[in-house]
């Protein structure tokens, strides 16, 4: 549970850490930088979760009474 929580939470706070440099008049790189990188890590952790693609493909005739 905690760990999902990290997941989001570096994600939100990279997010409104761009969204707020954007918006202040004096842009600091560094400020940009460190957003960028949570953003992204949350980002990759996310996706981390999720599985495989399956191998079954949905849209493929599985019997020959299925497709009459």
């Amino acid at each position: 549970m905690v760990n999902n929580s990290i997941k989001y939470w570096a994600s939100i706070l990279g997010l409104c850490l761009l969204i707020c440099d954007e918006l202040l008049s004096n842009s600091q790189t560094f400020l940009s930088i460190v957003g960028l990188l949570l953003l992204v890590i949350g980002l990759y952790l996310i996706s981390r979760g999720i599985g495989d693609k399956p191998s079954i493909d949905p849209y493929a005739v599985q019997s020959y009474e299925e497709e009459e």
